[in-house]
């Protein structure tokens, strides 16, 4: 008998507290609409994020449209070969690994970017040039061949690509990680830079923007704007919108190049942790988040599950 009314007592308890555990959880699933209302104003969700059950922490993003497919890179938390998940708004996707000069490229992958049937891989101070028709025909799981590796002027820890030109930045954060760009801008101090190429001659920048903090993604949409997405750990991410055109001459070179600042933000829209990769696809920019992989998890929660779509 006295079992019987401990074993219950037990399993109420339990049942007690789990119930709080998800009544605090739907709480937070409700909160953050209010807490990142203006990201959700503009969110809508693309297609799954491949990789995040795969021990895949996604990093960089890029859309080939003729295609009809999105390309997404990053590593993996085991340190295996890194990744690229190509996928589509059916959420039919496969990922391919990188051989780079006989070795199979385990880096950061931190950016990626498409144009014309071409594919940059960007991290550790280079890029990585694909054959798009080798990803294409690529089956699951399968070795491709990088045709060259080009070092670039910067840590390449992100990349965009337009018709015109293929920009590779950094992440500067002060602290874990650092880079070596430093200029007094009207907005203040920055230390990290997104290097413009074209692309016949992507070893040397034709312009570079310097650009503040803390920067994981970078694009420049057909209307002009651009767009930098910041974040860092837990802390919230932010999207940041400016006027390209608005970017001045600061009649400041770097490795044979225009330095330009940025001019006054326009939009400034705070969203939830850990955002990485921007690029255009279809008219809107997209995004990801690297807090549902497997190597964070909290963003499983949260149901950061999804590539997004952002309507600025």
């Amino acid at each position: 008998m006295i079992m019987k009314k401990f074993l219950k007592i037990l399993s109420i308890f339990f049942a007690v507290i789990i119930g709080a555990v998800v009544l605090f959880w739907g709480g937070l699933n409700v909160a953050k609409f209010f807490i990142y209302s203006e990201y959700f104003d503009i969110n809508s969700n693309l297609c799954r994020n491949p990789g995040l059950n795969d021990g895949f922490v996604c990093q960089g993003i890029t859309a080939a449209e003729e295609h009809d497919l999105i390309l997404v890179s990053g590593y993996m938390k085991d340190h295996s070969p890194s990744r690229i998940y190509v996928t589509n708004e059916e959420n039919e996707n496969y990922f391919i690994t990188v051989n780079e000069n006989g070795k199979a490229y385990d880096g950061h992958a931190g950016g990626i970017a498409y144009n014309d049937g071409k594919v940059y891989l960007a991290g550790e101070d280079a890029v990585r040039v694909l054959d798009m028709s080798d990803i294409l025909k690529a089956e699951n799981g399968a070795v491709v061949n990088a045709l060259e590796t080009v070092p670039v002027n910067n840590q390449a820890s992100f990349a965009f690509a337009d018709d015109n030109y293929l920009y590779v930045g950094e992440f500067h954060d002060g602290d874990s990680y650092v880079t070596e760009h430093p200029f007094d801008t009207p907005s203040g101090k920055n230390y990290a830079i997104v290097s413009r190429y074209t692309y016949d001659n992507i070893t040397e920048p034709d312009l570079i923007y310097s650009i503040p903090n803390k920067v994981q993604g970078f694009c420049i949409t057909e209307d002009g704007e651009m767009v930098l997405s910041t974040s860092f750990g837990l802390n919230d991410s932010y999207f940041y919108v400016y006027d390209a055109d608005d970017a001045v001459n600061s009649g400041l070179v770097l490795d044979g190049a225009p330095v330009y600042f940025l001019g006054q933000c326009e939009n400034e829209i705070k969203a939830p942790a850990m955002s990485e990769g921007l690029a255009v696809f279809e008219d809107e920019v997209i995004t990801l988040f690297e807090s549902a992989c497997d190597k964070y998890i909290f963003g499983k929660f949260f149901f950061a599950n999804h590539i997004v779509s952002l309507e600025f």
